[in-house]
């Protein structure tokens, strides 16, 4: 029995509170951020993080924020030519086969007719290094119930952007404070003349459903506020958007309804649905938005109507989702914080609503490809990035259209320095078998807190 004092010493070893060895993509991501951040040699961290694309591992997050940098390195360095691959890269590894548990597992008795798609995984979305390393301020800014709490920060940080500015121009902070004001209330003026024309054109569409109920849901269920969702996940028709579906992932859900109901923040009208009683909204009938649990840790909140039909599938496992919505579902990666996806009858309508079908929109339809749908996925590492493919009929339509995209983006970006800013982190590329439209749009830390402050 001599190996039986070698053994332990090998067990103490393995189960020792010492620290974890460093992975091969640790090493690779590390060595990546040191050449790209402190020692300032984009091309030692380019040749790092595409190693760490090429490895085997489990750690999303690290070949997430990797690719999100080597877009920034690529774009840096001139390397034009190496941006298109890296854009395919992202989708040819969610589409290669389909990805499943994604969504909820009750969304697969939603309608047929629902066509669009949206869903949020605030849990992911808080692990990313830009919201992990950020402040409380962009935390409560993108995930806060409490409006007087974003007023609030909004305040906070454009007095000290104007603090900034008027110390270079020796001036007094309150002066330029004001200044800025008047300059975005100028813009909202303007925004909401074009909300209001949208809308008289019947052109507008309704904001979906699981955004409007997400917050008066959360504080029902005494929840802080939208980041202790697990999932958020909605859909609607384009045609009919009364016609909606919000679906809710939350743990101890029971326990929760039950609380709430019995401290008057949920109404039950019958065993098994509920409503919550002070709900509001400008698109949506609140007296007819009822709730039910499909499956377990899952809230579903629809109309009456399409809630019993629901109910009644799922008792059945009927499987109601449109094929078309589902494949184009299927085919985004697992690790995205954010997707919105529309079928191709959405895309086409939506794409060219409050057109004329003869003139523009004919001669548009005819050099523009088919689209067989739209799928945007939103990713979050160091900086967050939206990946958007459009599946096409041809290829030749496919190339034409890259071609006059970045065109039209070179001009519109020479034309006006502020739109120029805005095109600065878009790229578009066909896919590798020319049978789609990609672009991507990269927003750092620092321009994300201009866009949700300014």
């Amino acid at each position: 029995m001599a190996w039986l004092p070698l053994a332990a010493v090998a067990l103490a070893a393995v189960t020792s509170s010492g620290p974890t060895p460093e992975t091969s993509a640790e090493r690779l991501h590390r060595k990546g951020v040191h050449c790209m951040e402190v020692i300032e040699r984009p091309e030692c961290a380019i040749e790092n993080f595409e190693a760490l694309l090429d490895e085997r591992t489990r750690q999303r997050e690290l070949l997430t924020d990797g690719m999100l940098r080597l877009l920034q390195l690529y774009r840096q360095t001139d390397r034009e030519d190496d941006i298109a691959p890296l854009l395919r890269r992202f989708w040819d590894a969610g589409g290669d086969r389909r990805s499943r548990g994604h969504i909820p597992y009750s969304a697969r008795f939603m309608p047929e007719s629902l066509d669009m798609l949206v869903n949020v995984d605030p849990p992911r979305l808080l692990e990313s290094a830009m919201l992990e390393r950020g402040s409380d301020n962009l935390r409560d800014t993108v995930f806060t119930c409490d409006d007087i709490r974003r007023n609030d920060i909004q305040i906070e940080m454009r007095w000290k952007r104007a603090a900034v500015q008027a110390g270079n121009e020796d001036r007094e902070t309150w002066e330029v404070f004001y200044e800025q004001i008047d300059a975005e209330n100028e813009r909202r003026r303007k925004y909401a003349e074009r909300r209001e024309k949208r809308r008289r054109s019947d052109d507008e569409q309704s904001a979906p459903l699981v955004f409007e109920l997400a917050c008066p849901l959360a504080l029902a269920l005494a929840l802080t506020d939208n980041r202790d969702w697990q999932r958020m996940t909605g859909a609607s028709d384009h045609r009919s958007p009364a016609d909606t579906v919000a679906i809710f992932q939350l743990d101890e859900l029971e326990t929760r309804l039950a609380t709430a109901v019995a401290q008057g923040r949920l109404d039950s009208p019958r065993p098994g649905r509920w409503r919550l009683p002070d709900f509001e909204s400008d698109d949506h009938d609140p007296e007819v938005i009822e709730m039910a649990m499909l499956d377990r840790g899952e809230l579903v909140a629809a109309p009456g109507p399409i809630l019993d039909a629901m109910e009644r599938d799922s008792r059945k496992r009927k499987r109601q989702m449109g094929r078309e919505l589902d494949t184009l579902v299927g085919q985004i990666p697992k690790d995205t914080g954010l997707f919105v996806v529309l079928t191709k009858h959405a895309l086409r309508d939506l794409g060219f609503g409050g057109m004329e079908r003869q003139g523009m929109r004919k001669v548009l339809e005819t050099l523009l490809p088919r689209p067989k749908g739209l799928q945007v996925a939103a990713i979050a590492g160091s900086s967050l990035a939206f990946f958007t493919r459009v599946p096409t009929d041809t290829a030749v339509r496919g190339k034409m259209l890259v071609n006059l995209a970045n065109v039209m983006l070179a001009r519109s970006a020479g034309d006006d320095p502020e739109t120029a800013l805005m095109l600065e982190g878009l790229d578009v590329a066909e896919a590798s078998d020319r049978k789609a439209l990609l672009a991507s749009y990269v927003i750092s830390m620092a321009r994300l807190e201009k866009m949700l402050w300014d």
